[in-house]
């Protein structure tokens, strides 16, 4: 995995094992929430995104078979540090995104992914009751019936369906992927910090994520000076129309 700071207020989080599917050991874990946690000095967004072909497969099961099971796959802390953050994430999905790999794209508040994109949750096929937390996770985003589709019934979802959905905001060609999720970064990251952090808190308190003073949240957006003062005032002078300049009045010749 590396982290990079790739300009704009923007910090690139990138997993590096493509060979093996990018899967998740407890290090990688560790470090994408340590990178999240521990923000490079100016971060305003962060973007995830993968090597190729796939963005994760899931839990490393041959570290698992090694060690404690139940402290890797599904834990309820993993990816905690990116549920609770303030700084908006997007993550660039690409192939196969299963298990854990759902779990660290649905942490991210925008995903843009190309058109061969999977989704799934092998949980009863691999013999393994879910985190509450991944379930938890899983309603609050696609909702009840298409949750218990995945876990039950082992539905896995296509990216027209995510794109319908609201999983994916939008479908871009594999070879753009990295770019139009940096330049989405990058957007947002030019965007007030203020209220990029504020709206996502505010969305993070009502999914049940955190705990945090909505009003509060708001009010500050109102500051004297803040972002929101600002912005007023450019539209204000922008539709103020131009004083107007006397006409001269000529002598007469008389």
């Amino acid at each position: 995995m590396s982290v990079e700071d790739v300009g704009g207020g923007v910090t690139e989080i990138r997993l590096l094992g493509g060979e093996r599917r990018n899967v998740l050991g407890r290090s990688t874990i560790t470090a994408i929430e340590e990178a999240v946690a521990n923000p490079l000095a100016g971060t305003r967004a962060f973007v995830l995104t993968a090597e190729t072909p796939d963005f994760c497969a899931g839990y490393d099961l041959i570290e698992a078979s090694r060690g404690v099971a139940s402290d890797l796959i599904a834990h309820d802390e993993n990816f905690a540090p990116l549920r609770r953050s303030k700084i908006p994430i997007v993550a660039a999905l690409q192939g196969n995104v299963i298990g854990g790999g759902l779990e660290l794209a649905l942490s991210a508040d925008v995903r843009v992914a190309s058109p061969e994109v999977r989704f799934a949750i092998p949980a009863s096929k691999l013999g393994l009751v879910y985190s509450e937390t991944g379930v938890r996770l899983l309603v609050s985003m696609l909702g009840e019936a298409l949750a218990r589709a995945m876990f039950v019934g082992g539905r896995d979802l296509k990216a027209e369906t995510a794109l319908s959905i609201g999983l994916i905001s939008e479908m871009v060609g594999r070879e753009q992927l990295r770019e139009r999720a940096i330049a989405l970064a990058t957007e947002i990251a030019s965007w007030s910090t203020l209220a990029s952090s504020g709206n996502r808190q505010i969305l993070d308190v009502i999914a049940g994520r955190i705990d945090a003073d909505p009003a509060a949240l708001r009010l500050a957006s109102f500051a004297e000076h803040g972002d929101l003062a600002q912005s007023i005032h450019q539209f204000v002078t922008r539709r103020r129309p131009p004083a107007k300049v006397p006409t001269p009045v000529m002598p007469s010749d008389s």
